[in-house]
């Protein structure tokens, strides 16, 4: 049984990835449309590249948000946590090239749309605690079909 009292730390029981693959180290809050989570950028962090991450790269960190909030709402439902694809993004602001390791980010989803199909829109930010302002922002359309 997950449980679903935050902060969660326990990411994995409700995202359909695992090991190095989560990205999110704990679920400060969610409610009916909306997650708040947050992550630190380690050395370790799989979508490194020549030891720097893009911030067009916190697109995935932002969809891992969302999964993690379809996994709460499936928990507390007492349904299976499901897939769930990234479709693509719309509005999409990059507010700095790279987040350097050893940064915090805090990750804010809000539901816009969701429809009985699994379709949904979510406003996205990802917010660099330390400076305490954006550095990507938009809305992320993915699907998580029902079957």
């Amino acid at each position: 049984m997950v449980n679903l009292t935050c902060p969660i730390t326990e990411i994995a029981p409700l995202v359909p990835h695992s090991g190095e693959m989560i990205l999110l180290d704990q679920i400060d809050e969610f409610g009916e449309d909306y997650l708040i989570a947050q992550t630190t950028i380690t050395e370790k962090n799989i979508l490194l590249q020549n030891g720097k991450l893009a911030t067009f790269s916190g697109i995935e960190i932002m969809a891992q948000g969302i999964a993690a909030w379809s996994g709460c709402v499936a928990v507390q439902a007492n349904q299976p946590v499901r897939l769930g694809y990234l479709l693509g993004t719309r509005k999409l602001h990059i507010y700095s090239q790279e987040i350097p390791i050893g940064s915090t980010l805090q990750i804010k989803i809000k539901m816009s749309i969701q429809d009985a199909t699994g379709f949904g829109v979510f406003d996205c930010q990802l917010i660099d605690m330390q400076e305490n302002k954006v550095i990507l922002e938009g809305a992320l359309n993915v699907f998580s079909p029902k079957k």
